[in-house]
């Protein structure tokens, strides 16, 4: 080099220094955009990764508050006490539920009209109808469980707060009322709470209105707050995901990333820009100052610009390293890692990076006073996973800690033990301590050490950065495995009581086929005897006795009857279904001309959508329909039964209606339960079981039962098949 600048001039000279300016400036402009580009992307990362899971945790929470309502609502006894309208009896068992679960304010029991018919605790709400809320339109709508937009409620003391509404089910799976459960916000969100966005960050939660469920900065909500044109909210109600920079509330930039939820409600992370790329600010200044100083000194010397080059090249290396070991845990709380594997994956390259003998991540135990090891990385080996403890004595002053002071510890000054002698073994003569908060609670501390009492203040903003994000990851992975737990605990208790209610449906099955097949020796001996009386000695008996031998021979004939029902319905629970395809007016038609009193009847049969099914049970439903249709409209001058069917979207609805006797909506439950009649005997024969058989061949195929009526005014009976079955 010195050769050759002798041979040049001085301005052949600069000009090869201003050529070699220029080649750098290039080189300098496009790294910088490329580190810029990075960061930008990781500070982006670390936000969405914030509100995925928080998405994700809602959404966890959400389903394990339906699961709760729904194993409330499927208790055996509260369910019959609900059927048989005995609101206050059925109201006492769930009266300790706001007791044993804190996030439920409240417990209210509705008829299947919306009319509250008790509560606990009472709050005087008894008797009014909310079938305009929300919750009972959404329940209502096709009575499933559902999770309604927040609201306030009328009845003093008035609260904001949303509701699980869940259907409950007589024995028949006939809704008999609604079980509501108010849950308390600031309950509800205490995990929301303990999120750490950043400084200036903020989290809201918003319901499918959105109206804010949830807003970190005031989270005893007391007020329905309206986010809908919140620019974050706005796309998430026209369905968008993702993250994006938008104008803030102020005109300055904030970073949104916004996630969907399920049940409707979703989730939005609020940082202001300023201090969501502070970090990657910070950095890229370090970056022009680095690139400012190279071509500093290579204005002022053409042979010190190649030193200072490399020099700027480690310096960005390490922050590149730096930057790559927080992208690391980002990713690893993305894909719910466990905080082992996430220590264990950043430990090594923290100790390369530090350029330090020792480096290890610490949990602590506080209630034992003990310290962890997640993970220790040494210059020959690594160290993963629990079974190192010592006294948290070793890490200095709790309470500076606490308050996020990092401690420096003398290794002589401790007591002698295996730890000091293993630390000064591995040329550890002073170590430091940083701790690892989330949320306000101290997880753990980052240590690590050398030979030397200081450590140089880059090497602290490194690992205060690295704490930081560990201390995140560790706080959301035992948040998650929390909120998993409990899941799986609903989930095996909704297990149990599902295998619980099949083994009781096998014994009633059971029982009834049983009890039909048992009856009919005693039933047939009953009416043999009292044929052959009737039959041998006619002429011993009088006029009475003829009469009390034909009443008892009919009675055996109605008992008959009734077994044939009870084993058909019995029977029903073991037929195995062969679907195909069937002309739904054919099978209508070919009914209508075997029903006895059909003749006399005017039926109108209009064209019916075809649908996948059986045909020996359907035409049985047919049957059961058309009969019933005709027996009760048959004293009229003038019976008629008109049936029809339409495709409602994902299903198909039929029905068939009569000018006949009707029946009071008040006993509709009762219709489908078997022997449950609304009529004497005496005026319209049958047994009472033919509409339970119309309604589990049905629900068998996946369809629904109803029906609507007046006294004196005919009834129309419906029922739905899956449209794509």
């Amino acid at each position: 080099m010195e050769r050759l600048t002798r041979k040049l001039s001085p301005r052949a000279a600069w000009t090869l220094v201003g050529v070699l300016l220029v080649a750098l400036g290039a080189v300098a402009v496009q790294h910088y955009r490329s580190v810029q580009r990075e960061l930008t992307e990781v500070a982006m990362a670390r936000r969405a990764a914030v509100a995925q899971l928080a998405a994700a945790t809602l959404s966890e929470r959400l389903d394990r508050m339906l699961d709760l309502g729904v194993s409330l609502a499927t208790r055996v006894r509260f369910a019959d006490l609900v059927a048989a309208g005995q609101w206050e009896a059925a109201v006492q068992i769930m009266k300790a539920v706001p007791t044993e679960f804190r996030f439920i304010d409240r417990v209210l029991l509705a008829d299947v009209r919306g009319t509250v018919m008790a509560d606990a605790p009472d709050l005087k709400a008894r008797g009014q109808n909310f079938a305009r809320r929300d919750w009972y339109q959404g329940v209502s709508r096709d009575w499933k469980p559902y999770v309604s937009n927040v609201y306030r409620r009328e009845a003093p003391p008035q609260k904001v707060l949303f509701a699980v509404a869940v259907p409950v089910l007589d024995r028949a799976g006939t809704p008999a009322g609604v079980l509501l459960l108010q849950v308390r916000l600031e309950h509800f969100f205490d995990w929301a709470q303990t999120i750490d966005v950043g400084a200036g960050g903020a989290v809201y939660v918003v319901d499918g209105k959105g109206v804010a469920a949830f807003d970190s900065r005031s989270p005893l909500q007391s007020e329905m707050a309206d986010f809908s044109m919140h620019p974050a909210v706005a796309r998430l109600l026209i369905g968008k995901s993702g993250i994006e920079v938008l104008p803030g509330p102020e005109g300055d930039e904030h970073v949104y990333a916004f996630m969907e939820g399920r049940r409707g409600w979703d989730v939005v992370v609020d940082q202001p820009a300023a201090s969501a790329f502070a970090a990657r600010d910070a950095q890229l200044r370090f970056v022009r100052l680095a690139y400012g100083a190279v071509a500093a000194f290579i204005a002022a010397a053409a042979w010190l610009a190649t030193a200072e080059l490399r020099r700027a090249r480690r310096s960005v290396a390490s922050h590149a390293e730096r930057l790559r070991i927080l992208h690391q845990i980002d990713r690893a709380v993305l894909v719910e890692e466990s905080p082992e594997a996430i220590a264990a994956a950043v430990v090594q390259p923290m100790r390369e990076l530090l350029d330090v003998p020792r480096a290890i991540v610490n949990r602590f135990d506080l209630v034992k006073d003990e310290v962890e090891w997640i993970a220790a990385a040494g210059r020959r080996r690594t160290h993963v996973g629990p079974g190192v403890r010592y006294s948290i004595k070793l890490m200095g002053d709790l309470d500076a800690l606490r308050r996020g002071e990092p401690q420096t510890i003398d290794v002589h000054a401790l007591p002698a033990g295996p730890e000091s002698e293993a630390l000064l073994a591995s040329g550890v003569r002073y170590y430091m301590a940083v701790p690892m908060i989330a949320g306000g609670e101290l997880l753990g501390a980052l240590s690590f050490g050398g030979p030397r009492p200081v450590f140089p203040a880059e090497q602290l903003a490194i690992v205060r950065e690295v704490a930081a994000q560990l201390a995140i990851s560790i706080a959301q992975a035992q948040l998650l495995a929390r909120v998993r737990e409990h899941a799986a605990q609903l989930e095996a208790r909704v297990r149990e009581r599902t295998a619980e209610l099949e083994a009781t449906n096998k014994e009633l099955e059971s029982f009834s086929y049983s009890v039909s097949h048992d009856l009919r020796a005693p039933l047939r001996a009953v009416d043999g005897y009292a044929r052959m009386l009737e039959e041998d000695h006619a002429a011993k008996l009088d006029g009475e006795s003829k009469r009390l031998l034909r009443v008892v021979r009919e009675a055996a004939e109605r008992m008959g009857a009734l077994i044939d029902d009870l084993l058909a319905f019995s029977r029903l629970g073991r037929h195995e279904l062969q679907r195909r395809r069937l002309d739904m007016s054919a099978l209508a038609r070919e009914v209508v001309a075997e029903t006895d009193g059909a003749a006399r009847t005017r039926v109108e049969i209009a064209a019916l959508p075809a649908t996948n099914g059986d045909a020996t049970l359907l035409r049985q439903v047919w049957v059961n329909l058309i009969g019933n249709a005709v027996k009760y409209s048959g004293k009229r001058a003038d019976p008629r039964v008109e049936i029809g069917g339409r495709a409602e979207g994902a299903e198909n609805v039929y029905w068939l209606r009569d000018n006949g006797v009707g029946f009071d909506m008040r006993y509709a439950a009762k219709l489908f339960g078997v022997f449950q009649r609304l009529h004497r005997a005496e005026e319209f024969p049958g047994t009472g079981v033919g509409l339970a058989i119309v309604q589990r061949i049905v629900v068998r195929h996946g369809g629904r039962v109803w029906a609507e009526g007046r006294p004196g005014e005919g009834a129309t009976f419906f029922f739905s098949m899956p449209g794509n079955a």
